[in-house]
This record gives structure tokens, C-alpha cells and sequence, in this order.
């Protein structure tokens, strides 16, 4: 891990260097490859220390097989690797910081401390690592409680459906009430009064979506972004940034208000929850189903059973990548659509009621968010982005539907098509285990 960071930040330095040289920002560029790079290898470097050379069996027979202490104690190299990285960074990012500033200065813009190292270290740890890591550690000491009352007080021939089912229960119980952790890890604040809080109620209750509460999460600057989370309209929120509210015109924030608020009106998260479970248990099927066939009866040496895991991650992630793309350009759709809807109703022309079609103007203003957010993150447009897709490749989807019908729009078909063939994934994967048990079984 030492090795990893070390050679990331001779990488970045040489890039900070470069920077002072001259005005190319091929440097920035280069070392956020560097660093985004150094996070796959240290995530690939930590897989196959587990898989691979025992590390969590190593750390175990140390300590012991205490409730989570064990588990704790195997994250710690990665955990402290990612934020190297952070810490590695934080030059060019500080360098990116004091450019914005002057611009701000220029046009007269909110200004903001650059925040100090730490600062800045902590800041991503609370977006990147807390709030998934907490919830997974809450579920694998609820597994490991669940485990041990099992075992000491159940019956052997229930035991395992017990301890399935137990565990099951509290991933959904952490999953439902997990928002609530984001009042804690993150430094957030009810949205005040205002016209933002009233256009986003009015898109809520148009749409007839149920939000908790909306919150302004306190970056000092940092960051321009908005999510939701939270299943149970009582435990959902509607998170952002102080940043996005500054410096962003209102009509910018209604349209990426509108694009989460789409995330809402079609429930992407459940689905999304689906459709991983669905491609994790088909690519299961598709790769060691028909190896272990092939390979019946035979052991499987250390090295291959990793290697399958790991293609099969691959591949699942692959997957879910593109179908989780194709759900935020739905919500781009959405917001879109809303605007454009929202444009006929204001037009004197009389389009009120009649069938309405995506506007130019609606496509503009989501598209000025779209660049005002990559601009304003110091974000190159063509970037891609796993989950959301390029800054770019957004917009030039959204320059594609100008002045097609709102209501007949090919993503919203193909989203359709995705949840029903993410249900019936679902079914064809849970009815080959059930017949692959009663094989195994007979």
C-alpha cells in the first residue's frame, strides 16, 4: 500500500510541476488519472490480499473472531490508501481552488475559505467512504450478533434458514433507515424558506413525491452536486450543496432539482437495487454455473475460484453501469420534460393542454446546469463517469430529443423494458438455485 501511494505521489508532484511550467491544464488532467488509477489498484491490491493470501483468515487468528473487530481491522490498508489519495491530491486541487477564487472575485461571486488539507481529506471521506461504510459495517455486525445467537440457541435444522432470513431483515432495516445517518455523518441543515424551497415543493407535489425534508449540505464551497436517498417518503431527503445554491442561477436549480426529483417520480433507487441483484445473479449463473459443471467434482485451486469472483464482478459492474447510465439520462429526460411542460403553460400561444413537445429552452437551461456543475467542479466535460456518464455525452443526448413529443420518449420505453427484464432476471435466477438445490440435493 506504502508502495502504491508512493508512486501516485511522485506522479502527482511531477504533474504539480508541470502546472507551475505553464498554462495547460494537461496536468490536472493527468493527475486525476493518476489518483483515480491508484484507487482501482489499491481496491485490486486489497481483493487479492482477502482472496488471494488469507488476510482476513491472518488477522483473525491475531485478534480473534471479535463482533466486527476483526472486519475493522481487514479495511484499514484500504481505507487508509483512499485517503492517501485524498491527501496526495490536495495541491492540484488547492491550485484549482485559487483560480476559481479569482474568477469569483472578478465576477463578484460568493467567496469561500480553500479549505486546509485535513480539511479537504475529511470532506471526501464523508462523501466516499462514510456513507457506504457505515452502513455495511452495521450489517455485518448485525450478520455476525445474528451468527452467534443462532448458533447458540436455534435448532442446526433451522439455523441456516434463521440466520438467511435474520440477516436479510437487518440489511433491509439498515437500507430503509439509512438516510437518517446522513444527519450525522454529513455537516447538513434544513433548507430555509424561500423561492427554492418553494418551486422544489411545487415540483413534489405536482408529481405527487413525498420528501422529509429538504437539506443544504455545508461543502464551504467545495462541491456543486444534489442528491436523493431514502425509500419511505418519511426517511427521504433531498440533499444540496451550499455551493449549488450560491452560485448557480434559479432556473439552473430548479432543472437539477427537477433531474432528482425525477430520480423520485420513477423510484430509480429500488430499481437500481433490483437491477444489480438481477445482473450479479445472472452473470453468477452465466460463468460458474457451466464452470463447475465442466468442471464437476473437481477441486478448485485458490488462484481460479479469484479469478472467476473477480471476472464476475467485472462483467456485473459493466452491466450495471450502463443500465444505471441509462437511468440518469432518464432523469435528465425528466427534467426536461418538466420544463418544457412548464414552458407550453406559460406560453401565450395557447399550447395549454395540447400535446407538448420538448423546447429548446428547456434543453438549454439543463443543459447550462449540466456545465455550469462540471465547470464549477473544475470537471473535464468529456470525463466519463461509471454510473452517471460524461458531462458531455448528457448533453448531447439532451440536443437529440429537441422538439419531440414529451409523453413518447424512447428512453422511457427502454427503462420500462430494463425493470421488466430486471424482475424476470430476478426470477429465472431464483428458480435455477431452487432447481440446482434439489440436484444437489438428490
Amino acid at each position: 500500500m506504502v508502495g502504491l501511494l508512493g508512486v501516485a505521489w511522485l506522479g502527482v508532484r511531477r504533474c504539480e510541476g508541470r502546472l507551475h511550467a505553464g498554462k495547460t491544464p494537461r496536468p490536472i488532467m493527468a493527475a486525476e488519472r493518476i489518483v483515480r488509477y491508484s484507487r482501482w489498484l489499491i481496491l485490486a491490491h486489497y481483493a487479492v490480499a482477502v482472496l488471494l493470501f488469507g488476510w482476513l483468515g491472518a488477522v483473525r487468528a491475531a485478534v480473534g473472531d471479535l463482533i466486527l473487530a476483526d472486519e475493522l481491522i481487514t479495511i484499514l490498508p484500504p481505507l487508509f490508501g483512499m485517503l492517501g489519495t485524498w491527501w496526495i491530491y490536495y495541491p492540484i486541487e488547492r491550485r484549482l481552488r485559487e483560480a476559481v477564487l479569482i474568477r469569483q472575485l472578478d465576477q463578484g461571486d460568493p467567496i469561500y475559505p480553500i479549505p486546509t488539507r485535513g480539511a479537504y481529506v475529511l470532506l471526501q471521506a464523508r462523501l466516499h467512504l462514510l456513507l457506504l461504510l457505515v452502513p455495511v459495517l452495521l450489517i455485518l455486525a448485525a450478520a455476525e450478533v445474528i451468527d452467534r445467537a443462532v448458533v447458540a440457541w436455534v435448532d442446526p435444522v433451522w439455523a441456516p434458514w434463521l440466520h438467511s432470513g435474520g440477516t436479510l431483515a437487518a440489511a433491509l432495516t439498515v437500507f430503509v433507515f439509512a438516510p437518517l445517518l446522513v444527519r450525522v455523518v454529513l455537516a447538513v441543515e434544513p433548507l430555509a424558506d424561500g423561492p427554492v424551497r418553494d418551486d422544489l415543493m411545487a415540483v413534489c407535489r405536482r408529481y405527487g413525491v413525498r420528501l422529509q425534508q429538504a437539506l443544504v449540505w455545508q461543502t464551504y464551497g467545495s462541491m456543486i452536486n444534489a442528491a436523493v436517498m431514502g425509500l419511505i417518503g418519511r426517511l427521504r431527503y433531498l440533499l444540496v450543496t451550499d455551493a449549488l445554491l450560491q452560485t448557480m442561477t434559479r432556473t439552473q436549480v430548479n432543472a437539477v432539482l427537477a433531474h432528482e426529483i425525477g430520480h423520485l417520480r420513477w423510484h430509480h433507487l429500488p430499481w437500481l437495487v433490483i437491477c444489480l441483484m438481477a445482473t450479479m445473479a445472472l452473470v453468477i449463473l452465466g460463468v460458474e454455473v457451466p464452470l463447475r459443471w465442466v468442471a464437476v467434482g473437481m477441486a478448485w485451486p485458490m488462484w481460479l475460484q479469484a479469478a472467476v469472483v473477480a471476472s464476475e464482478l467485472v462483467l456485473a459492474l459493466a452491466i450495471f453501469g450502463w443500465i444505471s447510465r441509462r437511468f440518469e439520462r432518464q432523469a435528465d429526460t425528466f427534467a426536461v420534460q418538466h420544463l418544457s411542460s412548464e414552458d407550453c403553460s406559460n406560453d401565450a400561444g395557447g399550447h395549454v393542454g395540447g400535446p407538448s413537445r420538448i423546447t429548446p429552452e428547456a434543453v438549454g437551461t439543463m443543459r447550462s446546469a449540466l456545465h455550469a456543475i462540471a465547470h464549477l467542479n473544475a470537471v473535464n466535460p468529456n470525463r466519463p463517469s461509471w454510473r452517471h456518464g460524461s458531462i458531455a455525452w448528457r448533453q448531447s443526448y439532451l440536443d437529440s430529443i429537441v422538439g419531440r413529443p414529451v409523453d413518447r420518449l424512447p428512453i422511457d420505453v427502454l427503462i420500462r423494458r430494463l425493470k421488466a427484464l430486471a424482475l424476470l432476471g430476478l426470477m429465472v435466477a431464483a428458480a435455477s438455485l431452487v432447481v440446482l438445490e434439489l440436484r444437489s440435493s438428490s
